[in-house]
């Protein structure tokens, strides 16, 4: 069963509850009494600092950005107020010199407050703030690849746009700034990377320095990382037989071996190798060694620093060469009436072959013939070519080198 006393209780209960809530809203809608309240932690915005910036002048600190208000009003507009419709403002476009300056905040209270509140203590309002000089900086920005590039791949030189910043703050905290970093990365990167990178700025020592109170002309830069299949191309060189010497006769050492390249994008697929050029054995005395400029194709670059020209080196292991003095030098088409008289009576001939033939070759087994149908008639000093041939046919095993031999001689009437 129901006990009475308890229902009568419950009901006293909820009934006085009714009664003081009826009462409250008649005190406040009808009777509207004044009274106090106070409003915490309003932001203080701070305004006039770019008249500051004129001055050349900064706002470092302030001892506080939040005030707490007490107002004195009617209770039923106090209830309307609080820290999201309360505007304060702090101007600090009077200041014009450095220090600590006690300023007043400027309050605004919506429109439907009007002027049905005060401002229980004006002192409230009051903001210290910290003026320092403005100074700026142009520092560099340096982009850096922290990632992994796939299986020959690599990243070339990192850019950045813009690639300097300008920076406004304290002198004091902006000589601890260096450069601006953006880093980009990736994993198993084939491609080039694009990416726009919020910045870090670091100091002398390569660690994140301070910006307390330091601006810049951006936050993030855009970060480009070149990346391409790169791949070691052999370098070769064209030897063409003579002067006694087969292809299989000389070994060839070329330095380095080989050079790292990557096509240009858009450019064709790679050489398999690249040519320095030709060597014609003929020109070639003995063991020797000649510099070559490594020629590129067309849209192939070097990557990165390497050198731009190779050593080919030629040895002859098999082979000696010897140098004969022909004397038997027959001198052709003399023009009529003239006596040609030779500087010298031999010419120096270089023959190659394996060591025991050369050893055992006589000078007299060579002739030069030397052709004068085209001499001038004067008395001066002539050179002409000289045809070197052997007598009797040539001997197996041994070659004349080269064929740019001639004679120096004067002819007279």
């Amino acid at each position: 069963m129901t006990n009475p006393k308890k229902n009568r209780k419950i009901f006293n209960i909820v009934l006085a509850i009714v009664l003081a809530v009826g009462v409250w809203m008649y005190v406040i809608n009808v009777e509207n009494p004044s009274g106090t309240g106070t409003v915490r932690e309003i932001p203080v915005t701070v305004v006039g600092e770019d008249s500051l910036a004129e001055r050349g002048l900064m706002v470092t600190e302030q001892n506080r950005d939040h005030v707490s208000l007490k107002l004195s009003g009617r209770k039923k507009t106090l209830m309307k107020l609080n820290r999201k419709n309360i505007t304060l403002k702090l101007d600090v476009s009077s200041v014009t010199s450095e220090g600590e300056h006690t300023l007043s905040c400027k309050v605004d209270f919506p429109d439907t407050v009007g002027d049905n509140v005060s401002i229980s203590d004006w002192e409230d309002l009051h903001v210290t703030v910290t003026v320092e000089k403005q100074a700026t900086k142009e520092i560099p920005v340096r982009g850096e690849f922290i990632g992994t590039e796939a299986d020959n791949c690599l990243a070339g030189a990192v850019t950045t746009d813009p690639e300097t910043l300008v920076l406004k703050g304290p002198a004091k905290e902006l000589e601890g700034i260096s450069y601006a970093l953006a880093t980009v990365g990736g994993k198993e990167v084939r491609d080039t990377i694009v990416e726009q990178s919020s910045v870090v700025f670091m100091g002398p020592d390569g660690t994140p320095a301070s910006r307390k109170n330091v601006t810049a002309s951006a936050e993030s830069v855009e970060v480009t990382v070149p990346v391409r299949q790169v791949v070691s191309l052999p370098l070769t060189v064209e030897i063409i037989e003579g002067g006694g010497a087969a292809r299989e006769d000389v070994e060839v050492t070329i330095s380095p071996e080989t050079i790292t390249v990557v096509a240009q994008e858009g450019e064709e697929a790679l050489p398999s190798a690249i040519s320095l050029g030709t060597i014609e054995l003929e020109d070639v005395l003995g063991d020797t060694s000649y510099s070559f400029p490594i020629k590129l194709p067309t849209g192939v670059t070097a990557w990165g620093e390497q050198s731009r020209y190779a050593r080919v080196s030629l040895t002859f292991p098999q082979l000696v060469t010897r140098q004969l003095a022909v004397e038997q030098i027959a001198l052709q088409n003399i023009p009529q009436g003239y006596d040609a008289t030779l500087v010298s009576k031999q010419l120096y001939v270089w023959v190659r072959g394996r060591q025991d033939l050369v050893e055992a070759l006589d000078p007299k087994q060579l002739q030069v013939e030397v052709d004068l149908s085209e001499a001038g008639k004067g008395d001066e000093l002539q050179r002409f070519p000289a045809k070197v041939t052997w007598k009797g046919g040539e001997p197996e095993g041994v070659k004349i080198m080269g064929t740019h031999y001639s004679v120096a001689l004067r002819l007279k009437q």
